[in-house]
């Protein structure tokens, strides 16, 4: 599975292992023995400016990250819904996100992030590549041929759009294997 950092893509797992991102924001609490909360502050979004929402953006996608690279990832998903909040317009931000929830075992929640993020930039080839992994997890959990068949076509839609991606072939090749 992918994850995206702002200009540039990190691999974080492979279609096999559960993993990804991270979640939190910059006022969040400390405890003296049990590290960071992941809680962060309330605050009326109505009332922040352009300027302090974009801080908070860029500071709550930075902890996701952070947290992501770590492998915490009930605090990297709080921490892309609080960036996602910030900026609802983010497609990075939004696939983390995604990417957060099929790393916890809830690949059906990131499929429709994932299609909202399609439909945003519908050329979007990781996109497709995630959205095909997430596809066979419930084709793994499941057993039902059409979660197989919507990864295929994820998967061949992201070739088309960019045909240079190895891993997309070898599981492209699995999946014929187990026909």
């Amino acid at each position: 599975m992918l994850m995206r950092r702002t200009g540039r893509t990190i691999v974080l797992c492979s279609l096999t292992t559960l993993c990804v991102g991270a979640v939190g924001c910059s006022d969040m609490k400390f405890g003296a023995d049990r590290g960071v909360s992941a809680r962060p502050a309330v605050v009326n979004e109505s009332t922040l400016t352009p300027a302090q929402k974009q801080a908070r953006f860029a500071e709550a996608y930075r902890t996701g990250m952070m947290y992501a690279e770590q492998r915490s990832y009930a605090e990297a998903m709080s921490a892309f819904e609080e960036a996602a909040r910030m900026r609802p317009d983010s497609t990075e931000a939004l696939f983390n996100l995604a990417a957060c929830y099929e790393s916890i075992g809830d690949p059906l929640r990131a499929i429709g992030i994932y299609n909202n993020i399609l439909r945003i930039t519908p050329n979007d080839a990781d996109c497709y590549h995630n959205l095909g992994t997430s596809y066979m997890k419930l084709y793994y959990l499941q057993k039902s041929p059409s979660w197989k068949r919507m990864a295929i076509l994820a998967w061949e839609k992201s070739l088309k759009i960019r045909p240079d991606q190895p891993k997309i072939k070898t599981y492209l090749a699995r999946c014929g294997e187990e026909r």
